[in-house]
Parts: structure tokens; sequence; C-alpha cells
């Protein structure tokens, strides 16, 4: 084999490794190239600040607290990401019928509706005056709750309208997984007298795990980017930092302040944070 006819396949990687390093990769270094500079986005020339930047994120008022909320968003949509679609999942699959895919539909529809859209619509439903959620509180005996000002009312609020969102496609998901479990291997355990809570839990669930972990890792990942919006129309980061997330805080530092350094300071952070969270992931799905 000449060392032309090896160098063949790698030719025809080159296009595609062009357009990774220019989209992707090309970026990343020049956002942590421009996070070593100090610049405000508007006519102030890039100054040399070196780890400044880093520096002033930390010290940002509201970044810790950004940080945790992102945290807890990551374990509060898990139940609306995870649990409550897989539950959904199984018992429309167990059903089955012409009903499943009236189900799958209407399970899907918020995954359709623009964030904005979505948002918009629960802001007017969350609204103390003229929402909907109150009068049935009052019947069992709850007084009207702000929930778009109060603090843990308003990270609940943006946890739910977040997960409404997700709870669509973790439920499509699953029940493409289901579709994999071959009927034989239920049928036999059937013959064996398995009941279907033992179904459930030694043939069902194990064999869900690989898209469970694929949920699961996507939960970890985009709870950030998922609460963004939501963020940014119902509660713009409030109450004083209460539902605010590293997301939020970026776009903050970027076009509300037009602080690039810190920014980008902050991005890099994120990458490398994310980057580590994902390498734990993959190490122990292994």
């Amino acid at each position: 084999m000449t060392a032309l006819t090896r160098a063949r396949p790698v030719a025809y990687l080159v296009p595609a490794l062009l357009a990774v390093g220019l989209t992707v990769y090309g970026p990343l270094l020049a956002v942590a190239v421009l996070s070593l500079f100090d610049f405000n986005l508007t006519t102030r020339p890039p100054e040399w600040t070196g780890l400044g930047n880093y520096r002033e994120i930390f010290a940002t008022p509201g970044a810790g607290q950004a940080f945790w909320n992102t945290v807890g968003y990551m374990v509060a949509i898990t139940p609306l990401s995870v649990l409550a679609p897989l539950t959904a999942a199984v018992v429309v699959w167990r059903l089955g019928g012409r009903l499943v895919a009236f189900y799958r539909t209407v399970f899907f529809l918020p995954v359709l509706v623009p964030p904005a859209v979505g948002a918009v619509m629960w802001e007017w439903i969350l609204n103390p005056v003229l929402g909907i959620t109150d009068e049935p509180l009052g019947l069992l005996g709850i007084g009207p709750v702000d929930w778009l000002t109060d603090r843990v009312p308003a990270f609940a609020a943006v946890t739910v309208v977040s997960g409404w969102k997700v709870f669509g496609l973790s439920f499509i998901l699953f029940t493409a997984g289901l579709t994999t479990i071959d009927a034989d291997v239920m049928d036999a355990a059937r013959l064996d007298r398995a009941g279907e809570w033992r179904l459930l839990r030694h043939i069902v669930l194990p064999l869900l795990r690989p898209m469970t972990t694929v949920v699961v890792f996507a939960t970890v990942v985009f709870a950030g980017p998922w609460t963004f919006g939501v963020i940014d129309v119902l509660t713009q980061g409030g109450p004083a930092g209460g539902t605010s997330n590293v997301y939020y805080l970026l776009y903050q530092q970027a076009f509300s302040f037009f602080s690039g350094g810190p920014a980008a300071a902050l991005s890099v952070l994120i990458t490398v944070g994310f980057g580590a969270v994902v390498a734990l992931q993959l190490r122990a799905t292994r």
C-alpha cells in the first residue's frame, strides 16, 4: 500500500475537520484568548488584563448564587425530565391500543411551542391577579402565591415551566426505547409466571438503561440552557438573583453590561466545568 493510498481516507476527512475547526474549536479558542483582555463590546479597544476577568467574575455579586441555582435546576428538573416521562411512557406502552398515538401527540405538543411563547403563556397563568392558579389553591385553603416575585415560588415556577417543555421530548425518547424491547422476552417471562412488577424491574428498566443514561446526561448538561429562556421572560433572574443561573449571568455580562472580558471568562469557565461533568458521566457510564 502506497503512502498516497494510505493518505486518501484522511483526505476525505479534511473538509469535515476544517468545518468543525472553523465553527467549533476556532470560536472556542478565540473566546479563550479574549477572556484575557478587558473590553466592553462597544468602543473601548481591548486591554490586556490576564486573569483579571476571572477574578472579576468570582467577585461578581450573585455569581455564587447563579452557580448553585444552576446545580439546583439540574436536580429539580430531573423528576420532570426523567422520572415522570419514564413513568408515562411505560404506562402508555402497557395500555397499547389506538390511543397510543394520541397520547404521544399530546405529550409532545409542548416541545413544539416556542420557548418565549410558552413562557408568556405561563406568565399569564401564574399572574397573581389574572392567573388561574390561585383560585384552585384558595379552595385548598392556600392563600395567594406570588409565583414570580417570591424567591422559592419563583424558582419552582421556572423549574416547572422548563420541565413542562422537556417532558415531551424525554417521553418520546423513552417511547422509542420501549419499542426496541423484544415481545418474545416479555412473553417468555410471563410463561415463567413473572408478574408485571418483576417484568418492569428486571426486564423493562434494565433494557431502558441506555436511553435513561442519555436522558439523564441531557438533563445535567442542558438544564441551564433549558431554563434560560424561561428566566428571561418570567423573572429576569429575580427576585434578588434567586432564579438566575450561569447562562443568564453570562447574558447579563455580555448584553446588559457589555462587559466582554468577564463574559468571555465566564464562557470559558462554563465550558471547562461542563466538560468535566461530561467526562465524569462518560467514565461512569463505562
